[in-house]
């Protein structure tokens, strides 16, 4: 059973996970080019790899951030990519 201040570090990191992600959505929507996410990576890897999330809860919060921004859901190839770009960045080598 998670402690008080693991499930306080959880919802902590969920709250910046939304902002990061959203802040970088909205850049991604008005930009002509594609936007560095080299940094949001490496927040969702490290996330991740210290026990706040898991790789379902990195899908489902990054497709409603998508769904936010676009106003739309992802396509199912789109849903697939990110699906292994996650498994990719949370790998366990």
């Amino acid at each position: 059973m998670p402690t008080d201040s693991h499930t306080k570090s959880k919802k902590a990191y969920l709250v910046s996970l939304k902002h990061k992600l959203k802040r970088y959505l909205q850049q991604q929507v008005k930009s002509v080019y594609p936007v560095d996410r080299r940094w949001l990576n490496g927040f969702m890897a490290a996330g991740f790899h210290s026990g706040l999330i898991s790789l379902s809860e990195l899908k489902l919060e990054y497709i409603k951030a998508y769904r936010n921004a676009y106003g739309e859901r992802m396509t199912e190839a789109q849903e697939q990519q990110l699906e292994r770009r996650l498994t990719k960045l949370c790998r366990v080598d």
